[in-house]
């Protein structure tokens, strides 16, 4: 008869317990979905800006160049800052672009400029 000891899996700081739990089960860090704070949102505004990413026009092969490029991109801004980089997945862009299309005709719509 033998038992086996768990090691607790320690939650990092910053993380919700849905994060934590979506984390251990996929092996994905939660944070690489999403983009969230100031840097990542602003570099993502501006680079959807410059390359003009718009959802429906695109491969998925120029989504992941898009993802590779912000990914590098953020490198550099999250190590300026001295901060520690999570790289996103590609559905972290597709999200935000969606959330901003949404944010846009909204305001659009109510004259909200």
């Amino acid at each position: 008869n033998s038992t086996a000891a768990f090691t607790p899996i320690l939650r990092l700081p910053g993380m919700t317990c849905s994060q934590h739990f979506f984390s251990i089960a996929t092996r994905i860090d939660a944070h690489a979905i999403q983009i969230s704070g100031d840097i990542e949102f602003h570099l993502f505004m501006e680079m959807r800006m410059e390359f003009t990413w718009i959802s429906f026009k695109m491969t998925p092969k120029q989504w992941a160049v898009a993802t590779e490029t912000y990914n590098n991109h953020l490198k550099e801004k999250s190590h300026a800052s001295g901060l520690k980089t999570v790289e996103k997945k590609t559905q972290a862009l597709l999200q935000k672009l969606g959330e901003i299309k949404v944010t846009m005709m909204n305001r659009v719509a109510k004259n909200d400029f």
